[in-house]
This record gives C-alpha cells, structure tokens and sequence, in this order.
C-alpha cells in the first residue's frame, strides 16, 4: 500500500510479513517501522532472507503473507524508491551516459541532473565507454548514479559497498549521508561493517522458524 503524504514522518511500515523461498520458511511475523532520517541496517546470517526482504519491499516479489506500507512526499518523483541491489541492470553495449539518460527518461526527470551526477561518481572519462569494458566497481557507480539522476526519499541497498574501493566507499558513505540529512530514509544489508553508523538495526534472523 502506498500513502503519499507530504508531513508524516513515516517512511515504510512492514507487518507480519512472511517469506518462503522454494520450501524453506525464511521469515515470519517480522513487523518494523523505518522514519525519514533514519538509516536501519538489516543484519542476519546467510540465508536469512535481507535480501528477500529488501526485494519485497521494493516491489519485486511477493511477500507470502503480510502487508507493506509506504509514505511518499508528494513532490517524489516516480514511486519514490530507489533499489541497489546485486543485479545492476546495465546492458553490455550500453554506457553510462546512454544508461542514465535512459533512466531519467523512464522517470520523467530532467536530463540536466545527468552530467553533474557522472561527475560526482567519478565517471567522466568513462561515460562513453560500453558498461562490457566497465570494472565492477565502475558499474556500481553507475548505479549509485542513479540515485542522484532520479531522487528518490527511500533508498533500499543490498551490500552497496561490494565491489567498490575504498574510495568508492567513501563516496558511498557522503551519498548516504546527504541523503539522510536531506530527511531520506535508508534500508540496507550490510556485510560489512561501513564508516557511516545506523541509527536502527534490523535483525531478520530473529524472525527466523
């Protein structure tokens, strides 16, 4: 359920859900609250589902049972998230130049955020490059791009500082934190522990059977 409301404090309320992948009961009864200007890290052993949870919350799967309810300013473009996850959709032959603009068309935003988010990702001389000739961390960047590209209040990541260096980390960590004091939300799985502090923790294997 999405409730666009511009003076509410709540970003994302999740009740009773439940997931099941294959056979195997992952989760149950997880309830949680995320309020805009809050960073909450999903934590859990492998196999625990933050990955499965973060899809659910972006709309990409089904929970199995439970209910999802988001609050969206109305001035956010799109339905107002932003999704990281491992898969970064890139095309081979694409580049991040051709990609961005793509992606600021799909959402109907303004071609002009495009160069000035390249910049700050630290792709200018690789925006006319096919994302086949890109390095891993390169492709995140891309991604990460995205989220300047198109603003979204609340950012759903899965592992985002995979593949980045440290550098790019540090990046990473400046992108949360303008977000955050921007009043944006952030849900995240973290593998490892990132200079920039949760304010929250989410432990989804307490949900576990």
């Amino acid at each position: 359920m999405i409730n666009r409301d511009s003076d509410g404090q709540m970003a994302l309320k999740l009740r009773q859900l439940t997931a099941v992948r294959g056979y195997t009961l992952l989760f149950s009864g997880l309830d949680f609250d995320l309020a805009y200007g809050e960073f909450a890290a999903l934590k859990g052993p492998n196999g625990a589902g933050k990955t499965t949870l973060l899809r659910m919350v972006a709309g990409l799967i089904a929970a199995e049972s439970g209910e999802i309810e988001y609050s969206i300013p109305d001035e956010a473009p799109a339905r107002g998230i932003y999704y990281l996850g491992h898969e970064l959709g890139l095309r081979p032959n694409e580049t991040p130049l051709s990609h961005l603009r793509d992606w600021a068309d799909m959402h109907h935003q303004p071609r002009e955020r495009i160069l000035p988010a390249i910049d700050r990702l630290g792709l200018t001389s690789r925006r006319e490059v096919p994302a086949w000739s890109l390095s891993a961390g390169q492709k995140k960047r891309v991604a990460l791009a995205r989220s300047l590209v198109v603003p979204c209040p609340i950012w759903l990541l899965d592992e985002p500082a995979s593949s980045l260096d440290v550098g790019g980390q540090c990046l990473l960590c400046e992108l949360m934190t303008e977000h955050l004091n921007s009043n944006g939300a952030i849900l995240a799985a973290l593998h490892d522990p990132m200079d920039l502090e949760p304010s929250r923790v989410l432990d989804v294997g307490a949900f576990a059977p």
